[in-house]
């Protein structure tokens, strides 16, 4: 059912910058290029063998890629698994009772896509993808040193998690007196520990985070880090905007 990596995704400040590095130097052939209103991005996919890496800079602010951007600066965003049948491949992760942020396959860069919940994948924001030839006709190759393919690709979560739990902690800590800033950073550190499964913790973090006066409360219901949280009653509660002292 999966044949493998299709891409990885790394989010970029300017593609055009981008572009200089994995283009140019790297000698990538640029393939397929879109904006993708829905994701908030413009993207390019660049070839790499049988592989591919797709840049991916933030267009809308208040979207997913432009929050992990402002929050871990740019990076590894997702890996991308390919599958010749992403609605099977999706039934199958659904019937494990594992969290999803696509409850349907839909159109993407890569083909018919769907995302799975980093819970799912041990902290790692996975894509599902099915793609079709006819879409991402190969390129020509470009100048630079040539590389062919992505040979090894280390997923060091454990400690990325770490480290950004660590940033979360700090954020709150040094807002912590200051009511209502501090809020927003509680709510990051709330959301921090629901991204690295650590229920009790993110619902205690959400807690303090609507004492201090936190009300975007839509957050709640778009962020993807609370996927799995949602149908609990604890959950259900907050979301509501119930301080803790209800």
């Amino acid at each position: 059912m999966f044949k493998g990596i299709h891409h990885v995704a790394v989010v970029v400040r300017d593609i055009e910058k981008a572009l200089g590095f994995f283009r140019d130097v790297l000698g990538l052939p640029l393939g397929q290029r879109a904006t993708v209103a829905d994701q908030g991005v413009q993207a390019a996919l660049l070839p790499a063998g049988r592989d591919e890496i797709e840049l991916l800079e933030p267009t809308n602010p208040a979207g997913g890629v432009a929050r992990f951007l402002e929050k871990k600066g740019e990076g590894i965003h997702h890996l991308c698994v390919e599958t010749s049948d992403v609605a099977a491949a999706l039934e199958r992760v659904k019937a494990a009772n594992l969290p999803v942020i696509d409850q349907a396959p839909r159109k993407g860069l890569a083909g018919t896509i769907a995302f799975l919940h980093p819970g799912a994948c041990h902290g790692v924001l996975l894509e599902l993808a099915q793609p079709t030839e006819s879409e991402h006709p190969r390129p020509a190759p470009a100048k630079g040193i040539g590389a062919v393919g992505i040979e090894t690709f280390y997923l060091g979560q454990q400690n990325r998690g770490a480290r950004r739990l660590t940033a979360a902690r700090a954020d709150f800590g040094i807002c912590a007196s200051m009511r209502p800033k501090a809020s927003g950073p509680a709510y990051d550190l709330a959301r921090t520990h629901a991204a690295l499964g650590n229920r009790k913790q993110a619902l205690s973090e959400l807690r303090r985070a609507l004492d201090l006066g936190f009300r975007d409360l839509g957050r709640l219901a778009t962020d993807p880090e609370w996927v799995p949280l949602r149908a609990e009653p604890e959950f259900q509660a907050l979301a509501s905007g119930k301080p803790a002292s209800e």
